[in-house]
């Protein structure tokens, strides 16, 4: 790592550069307090070889030098220039300071990141702005990573909403996947970045629409029990029964135990019966993978069946109400058609208490219906 390197780091002082620099020369022995005022300027000025410092006459003296040193976007093993150092530790006067010296922001260190990656990761918004609006280069937002990863990805990941915001004002593209496929918007999802999630959603509404067959956002909230992101997308027009190669958000949710998650989804009206692509409903998985939470789900999914099938014997009922029926035809009529559906579900299955509160909501209504007829 060089001079230039160190400037950048959080670990040194542009004093300790003036000394360091001393001592390569072989120029130890020298006393601190006589060391020239000696700032940032100086030192990256230093580092890069245009001033020399020098003992004459038991002083230390600055001169100016030819050019000597490493170039300014010298990279070390990592790959890192200056700015890469600076950007990464929150330097904002040494990121100016380098940009003042023609420091480019887009040179990529060895994993393909560029110091706006690095800014974004941290959360760090000034030093974000300073790279996209400063300097003889300004940062392209769209750059990519060896993991085709742009900043978007990195700050929306962490949930820097701050960042996030800028690089949206500067049309930084939310549809963008990385080599997982993942949008910044399903990195959010993934990680329950809520005011992220909000965020992007607002600013490109389309993206609810852009999903790919290996996940969607409800996919990705869904399985790691993220309720109040799954919540924000269905609100925000989210298909709730989009299916991926792995069936619907219900079989991730139920697939992880996720038994709130699972809630809001029956609760949104999501087909139950809905297969993946392995020809599995939600109750094949959860036989699959039994667990006391896969009971749970179970119970769940199987009462949302048997309170189905009763509200459409309801409906038909009323739809049939200025029919020339009596009761009691109506009744057997579609009996046949439905409760001998629900008689082949074993009282096991259904569950005790999930069963008799549905069969006793049904009782209520068809009695309060007989008083009607």
């Amino acid at each position: 790592m060089s001079g230039l390197h160190h400037v950048s780091s959080s670990s040194i002082t542009p004093f300790d550069i003036g000394r360091i620099s001393l001592l390569e020369d072989g120029d130890g022995l020298f006393i601190d307090d006589k060391l020239p005022s000696f700032n940032l300027d100086c030192a990256i000025k230093l580092a890069m070889g245009r001033i020399t410092l020098k003992h004459v006459d038991h002083e230390v003296q600055v001169y100016e030098g030819i050019w000597r040193g490493p170039n300014v976007n010298c990279t070390d093993s990592s790959g890192y220039t200056a700015l890469h150092h600076a950007a990464l530790n929150g330097h904002k006067d040494i990121v100016l300071k380098l940009l003042q010296y023609e420091a480019s922001t887009n040179v990529a260190d060895n994993k393909g990141y560029f110091p706006i990656h690095l800014a974004a990761w941290k959360g760090d918004v000034e030093i974000v702005k300073i790279l996209i609006h400063h300097g003889p280069s300004h940062s392209r937002v769209n750059e990519q990573n060896n993991e085709n990863e742009t900043a978007l990805h990195c700050a929306a990941q962490y949930g820097h909403s701050e960042v996030v915001a800028v690089l949206l004002e500067e049309l930084t593209d939310p549809t963008i996947r990385n080599s997982k496929l993942e949008t910044p918007l399903d990195l959010a999802a993934l990680y329950g970045r809520l005011r992220v999630v909000k965020m992007i959603i607002s600013a490109h509404p389309n993206l609810m629409s852009c999903n790919t067959r290996k996940h969607t956002p409800l996919h990705l909230a869904a399985r790691n029990g993220h309720k109040a992101v799954v919540q924000v997308l269905l609100e925000a027009g989210m298909d709730v029964s989009c299916q991926t190669e792995k069936g619907s958000a219900l079989h991730e949710a139920a697939l992880f135990g996720k038994v709130d998650v699972v809630r809001i989804l029956l609760e949104t009206g999501i087909d139950a019966n809905i297969k993946d692509s392995l020809g599995r409903t939600v109750l094949d998985i959860l036989k699959e993978h039994p667990s006391q939470k896969s009971l749970q789900i179970a119970s769940l999914l199987q009462g949302e069946t048997v309170t189905g099938e009763l509200s459409k014997l309801l409906d038909e009922i009323k739809l049939c109400q200025e029919k020339d029926y009596s009761f009691e035809d109506l009744c057997h009529t579609i009996s046949d058609h439905y409760l001998d559906n629900l008689s082949k579900i074993s009282e096991e299955e259904l569950g005790k208490n999930g069963s008799q509160s549905v069969i006793f909501h049904y009782e209520i209504e068809v009695n309060d219906f007989r008083d009607v007829w």
